[in-house]
This record gives C-alpha cells, structure tokens and sequence, in this order.
C-alpha cells in the first residue's frame, strides 16, 4: 500500500508500509493494515474463471478446483481463489527470486505438496488432505523470515487491494 505524506503541486513523496504475518491463532482486529493474516476456508469447483487478477489465471470453461483464501488486513478482509497450479506458480516465484536476506536453509524448511497423475482418483479424502498440505505450505512459507513481504506472495494473496480506508 502507497500512502501520500508529502504532496507538493510537482511533487509526491509516498512511503510503502511493510506489512507483517501473524497466524490465525494469533491474529486479532485490532491490529493495523501493516498486518495481515490468511488461510485457506474452503474450495470449489467451478466451471468459469473467477473475477481476480493474479497473473495466471486464464479463463477457462471446462470445471477447476480453486481453493478459497481468506485473507485479513487491518480491520479488511477479502477472499481469494486460487488453483494448485498458482500455488505452485507461488513456490516457484520464492525459490527462483528469494528475499535477500534469505539462506538456504531457509528455503529448504518449505515444502510443496507434489503434483498428482492425471488420472489419479481424486476423492474427498484426497482433496482434504490437499486442502490441508496447501494450507501448511502457506503458513510455513509466511513464517520464514521476510517472505511475507515478498512481491509475489503480495501478489498472490492480493494483499495491495485490501485497504482498510477503502
């Protein structure tokens, strides 16, 4: 989030907040939008692709498994649907171009759920367990020092249109 604190007829001067992970079980209302939290409520197939703007959703007409996030900033929240392959997508983003201050113990603490056969039989039972590994693998990921404030978990959570004055 941008925020103007100098504005002059030819000038801005705007400072980004940094914003801060908490889990679920640590989040409260109280705290301000330089705070966040986020995990996974639900999911649903559907048959077209949901209104968002993550970068690699591409509309399709043929049913997808989207899993729905909610994420809480500030006194805000939205939910976003996301597929496994934007997940992925998410992992790959990390790992290619991890924070600076980043080692690589660090980024080997994270794992991803492995893919699955195509024609796997995919049963409720899988899909909780999906539901589940997708869920810790967020939570770890936003636990590791500076990876919340990654521009592609900011992306991906869309955590620069949940703003607490709009």
């Amino acid at each position: 989030m941008l925020i103007n604190i100098f504005t002059h007829s030819t000038s801005t001067i705007t400072v980004r907040y940094n914003m801060f992970y908490m889990s679920a079980r640590e989040w409260s209302p109280r705290f301000d939008e330089s705070f966040f939290t986020c995990y996974i409520i639900s999911r649903a197939t559907l048959h077209s692709t949901p209104d968002a703007t993550y970068k690699n959703i591409q509309s399709h007409t043929h049913p997808a498994l989207y899993f729905n996030i909610k994420v809480k900033r500030g006194r805000k929240e939205e939910i976003v649907a996301r597929r496994y392959s934007h997940f992925r997508s998410l992992y790959d983003d990390v790992r290619r171009n991890p924070p600076d201050y980043d080692d690589v113990r660090t980024s080997n603490q994270v794992h991803f759920p492995p893919k699955t056969c195509f024609f796997s039989k995919i049963d409720d039972d899988f899909l909780d367990n999906r539901e589940e590994e997708l869920g810790i693998f967020l939570e770890h990921l936003l636990k590791q020092p500076n990876y919340s404030k990654h521009p592609a978990v900011r992306e991906f959570l869309g955590l620069d249109g949940i703003n607490s004055d709009s």
